[in-house]
């Protein structure tokens, strides 16, 4: 018979024995084969199936995350997304047609000799481009594909911070199968990727790699060339001015091969991309919907589900947006300069995206894709000891809980996805600006850890 004392022990050590990879390798076979349960029995709430599921796994992952080892959660990745990608074939949970409307017309476009009128910067059209050229008419599969790596490249970058927190954190990125739907329709992988490879790259104080990681990643989506502020602005006050010199060059040299080839051929179409983005007004998936509908100020009438279009708001709520956007992005930038470490200047940087994202006037669910990425990177550099690294876990899971409530697995009751925004936007920016008062606090450089 064991005393108190000994079954305590006894139970500890079970808890803490689970294998991880083993509990995540089973998690993504139940997670696939609750994907392909939607084609067999539909009443069944299957995505409520799969965040249990995933919750769960990660829930024994905690207990034994020192035995996490960067190439068996690889595999574990791997196996996830090509596994979701060879079930998708059967359409469950609907299709998106991203692929098929914009990304292979565009594609075929540039592949047919001329640059098309796109939204999307130069980086994203040769993606589509690319893609085009692997797939002929049909994209789908072959887009999945390529997000594949790009999955694989954004963990290991978050696990190479190897620091108390990063494996756990990496092991968040690699496995949590509420994101899969915009790793199979959408790119925000891709610049997801390089922006978590260039902080990787700048903590380890390659430069001119850093700059052309993030400068290539802002050539398919705009927001990782702002990670470059902090970093040049910490640089230059630290007086290491010629590193600062040494990002910008990698980030402008890389920018240059990406777009100069396109602007000598077709300036008009390119520069159109800034024109049409900059033009756009306040949506209702954006922040900014929410104070403007309590208050009555949008002439859109009727809310009841989202339609991801303008809401005509008065003319000054735009400018006022933007102005609260740049202040709030100066602020970053100005903690930066006060910052001690490079830990928390690459910290700041990684939230650099994430308040621009979150304080756009046009916000899209995929872009939670980044935005937890983003997190990781942040709370792998600045939490301290288990409760904030369980906090920051948890707030960043729950925000993307109610990002995927609104799509791609919406609750069907009028205005519920109102409250899912609010409370995205409200956990966001919370653990946004923690973050950012932590790396303001932050006197010394992580410990190294596991990761």
């Amino acid at each position: 018979m064991m005393l108190p004392d000994e079954v305590g022990s006894h139970v500890r050590t079970t808890r803490i024995s689970w294998d991880p990879h083993i509990v995540l390798g089973a998690a993504a076979v139940l997670v696939v084969a609750a994907e392909y349960g939607r084609e067999l029995v539909r009443p069944v709430p299957w995505s409520l199936v799969e965040l249990v599921v995933a919750t769960a796994a990660l829930a024994l992952v905690w207990w034994s995350r020192e035995r996490l080892r960067l190439g068996r959660l690889l595999a574990v990745t791997l196996v996830l997304d090509v596994a979701w990608i060879l079930v998708r074939r059967h359409h469950t949970l609907g299709l998106d047609f991203e692929w098929r409307d914009v990304y292979a017309p565009q594609g075929e476009v540039l592949l047919d000799g001329r640059y098309p009128r796109s939204q999307y910067p130069a980086g994203a059209v040769s993606l589509f481009a690319l893609e085009a050229w692997l797939g002929g008419e049909t994209t789908r599969f072959v887009h999945a594909g390529l997000m594949v790596p790009f999955h694989l490249v954004t963990v290991a970058a978050v696990w190479s911070l190897r620091t108390a927190w990063s494996s756990w954190l990496a092991a968040i990125v690699a496995f949590w199968p509420l994101h899969a739907w915009f790793w199979e329709y959408r790119f925000d992988l891709v610049p997801t990727a390089l922006l978590a490879a260039g902080l990787a790259l700048a903590l380890r104080r390659r430069w001119e790699l850093a700059g052309a990681s993030l400068a290539v990643g802002a050539a398919v989506k705009w927001s990782p060339a702002l990670a470059v502020l902090p970093l040049v602005a910490y640089l230059l006050v630290s007086r290491q001015a010629r590193a600062a010199l040494r990002v910008t060059a990698g980030f402008t040299l890389a920018l240059a091969v990406v777009y100069l080839p396109y602007l000598a051929w077709s300036p008009r179409e390119v520069l159109h991309a800034y024109s049409a983005q900059g033009g756009r007004d306040i949506t209702d998936e954006s922040l900014w919907h929410l104070p403007l509908r309590i208050l009555g100020l949008e002439d859109r009438q009727g809310y009841a589900y989202p339609a991801f279009v303008s809401v005509g708001p008065p003319d000054w709520a735009s400018s006022l947006s933007v102005a609260v956007q740049i202040a709030a992005l100066v602020a970053l930038v100005g903690l930066a300069v006060r910052v001690r470490t490079l830990a928390a200047a690459v910290a700041l940087a990684a939230l650099m995206p994430v308040v621009f994202l979150m304080t756009n006037r046009v916000f899209s669910v995929q872009y939670f894709v980044l935005l937890l990425a983003a997190w990781a990177v942040a709370g792998a550099l600045l939490a301290r000891g288990v409760r904030e690294a369980l906090g920051v876990s948890l707030v960043a899971l729950a925000a993307t809980v109610a990002n995927v409530l609104i799509v791609p697995y919406p609750i069907h009751v009028p205005n519920v996805w109102e409250a899912m925004s609010a409370v995205r936007f409200a956990l966001g920016l919370s653990l946004t600006g923690w973050l950012a008062l932590r790396a303001a606090r932050l006197r010394s450089e992580p410990a190294a850890g596991a990761g």
